[in-house]
């Protein structure tokens, strides 16, 4: 029974609870002497009502033990609506505790308080991840422990109360560590039952997972592969059945297929892999072989596109590179056959001159081609001996001068030391031979003059005045001088061949000054 006299209990209310403890949080002022001697006689006067209202009470209590209580029965708060109040009618204030004061069992209560607060949020959050799902029986009992805290702090037992909050919130925080590992553990075992094509029982996990996480998008799209996941094996197995027969264009396909309808499927991207690769590698081996085959052929252009095609599907494979390069070979051995067969022919026409051209394109080609090293000495000494045969030749009268002579005589000593010249320059080395000679026997040459004109020939000397005079005058060009005085002087030119016969010169100067 409730005492009218006795103080009123209120009801939990969470709100003023969570008000209460933000506003502990804050520094206490410090008090005054006077605040602390009116605090002192207030309390005094506390005590004094408490024992003059609850003692009569008490010592009356004790004879009616037989009496029974009509007390209302107090509903513990509902830790799922912790904002309402609940409404309860105030149970009589009990005395402290042995050993407490009012001080203390303030504190007490103000302890509960926070736990509860506590337990309160560990609760919606648990709530919000879906605990009941993944943990309702630990879940239950650390409600079962709450709901046990609030009926110790209807009853001011506070210490219990705690007691029982610790025990509630250390279960709620256990759950809160086990909220990650679960959501991880759902995820591996939804992708477990999509390879093993368990449409169900994927769905059931990755539907926890949303639970806790609505956001989660390994779960979303886990959901979405879900509902294909028939399809997408029965997919798998026929692009395995057309890969088995080495149909691998149907096979390819298939598994497009596959992938298309679960671009996540780890199974079809690897089988799609798979089989491109095998592909590719038919493609490229075909592409190799159809090179070489065109390259036998001496089909250049088509063996060159068929290598460069090979090496877009394997840029690191050497047989592409391998392919073109013999496709220069055969081309530039191609060339040089040409070329040695061209060169050969100015060689038998004794036409140094191109032969020395052709041989220098073949080392071009191949600047260690023995054969064109060879053949390009060999044009060039003989195009440049012809060329100094014909200009000694061409200009035979030079040969009366020692030191053309000379020339001309090593040019015909280097020839004779040559094995097979050819028969242009034999001919032409003759030819010189025989103007040498020639040009070595003089000449018998008749001179005519007034016996007034002094005459001089350069490279012979003054030869004075005279009527008539025969001189002999070797293979080349002279000059004559005449002069007299009073008159102008002359100039002439002689040129001494040796095929010429016995020539007669007038020279007399008769030009007045």
């Amino acid at each position: 029974m409730h005492d009218k006299n006795a103080t009123p209990i209120e009801a939990i209310d969470f709100k003023t609870l969570q008000e209460s403890a933000e506003q502990n949080k804050e520094s206490k002022p410090s008090l005054s002497n006077k605040s602390i001697l009116w605090f002192t006689f207030i309390s005094l006067l506390f005590c004094a009502l408490i024992v003059f209202s609850f003692l009569p009470k008490y010592v009356a209590d004790k004879h009616r033990k037989d009496l029974p209580e009509h007390q209302t029965q107090i509903e513990s708060p509902s830790l799922a609506e912790p904002t309402q109040a609940v409404e309860e009618e105030p149970e009589p204030l009990q005395e402290p505790p042995i050993g407490l004061s009012l001080k203390q069992v303030s504190a007490l209560k103000q302890q509960a308080e926070v736990l509860l607060l506590e337990l309160i949020e560990k609760q919606k959050l648990l709530e919000n991840k879906a605990v009941k799902k993944w943990a309702n029986e630990e879940f239950n009992i650390a409600l079962t422990l709450g709901s046990s805290g609030d009926e110790h702090f209807r009853n001011q037992a506070y210490q219990q109360a705690i007691a029982a909050y610790k025990d509630a919130v250390a279960i709620l925080t256990d759950l809160e560590t086990q909220v990650a590992p679960t959501l991880i553990e759902h995820l591996a075992k939804g992708d477990l039952a999509l390879t093993q094509a368990e449409k169900d029982t994927a769905i059931v996990h990755f539907e926890l997972v949303k639970s806790i996480e609505p956001s989660n998008t390994q779960a979303i799209n886990g959901l979405k592969r879900a509902e294909n996941i028939k399809e997408l094996y029965a997919l798998l197995e026929q692009g395995g059945k057309f890969e088995a027969a080495n149909q691998f264009t149907g096979a390819k396909t298939t598994y497009q297929k596959a992938s298309e309808l679960d671009p996540l499927s780890p199974e079809a991207k690897t089988a799609l892999d798979r089989v491109s690769s095998r592909l590719t590698q038919y493609e490229f081996t075909r592409l190799i072989n159809q090179g070489y085959a065109s390259l036998k052929k001496r089909q250049y252009g088509d063996a060159r596109t068929a290598f460069t095609t090979a090496q877009k599907l394997a840029p690191n494979s050497d047989k592409p590179k391998q392919g073109i390069a013999s496709i220069e070979q055969a081309i530039r051995s191609e060339k040089l056959s040409a070329l040695t067969a061209e060169a050969q022919h100015f060689e038998d026409a004794q036409d140094w001159g191109n032969a020395t051209k052709s041989y220098q394109q073949m080392l071009a080609l191949s600047s260690n081609f023995p054969t064109a090293q060879q053949g390009l000495e060999r044009s060039r000494q003989r195009e440049s001996i012809l060329s100094k045969l014909n200009e000694h030749i061409n200009r035979k009268l030079r040969l009366g001068s020692s030191q053309v002579a000379n020339e001309a005589k090593q040019l015909l000593k280097e020839i004779s030391s040559i094995n097979n010249p050819g028969s242009k320059i034999e001919q032409s080395a003759i030819t010189l031979n025989e103007l040498i000679q020639l040009a070595n026997q003089p000449i018998s040459i008749t001179l005519q003059s007034d016996n007034q004109t002094d005459i001089a020939i350069f490279k012979i000397g003054k030869l004075g005045k005279f009527d008539q005079r025969k001189i002999e005058l070797k293979t080349g060009k002279y000059t004559i001088v005449g002069s007299r005085a009073g008159f102008r002087d002359i100039r002439n030119i002689l040129s001494v061949a040796s095929d010429m016969s016995s020539k007669i010169i007038s020279v007399h100067c008769d030009e007045p000054i």
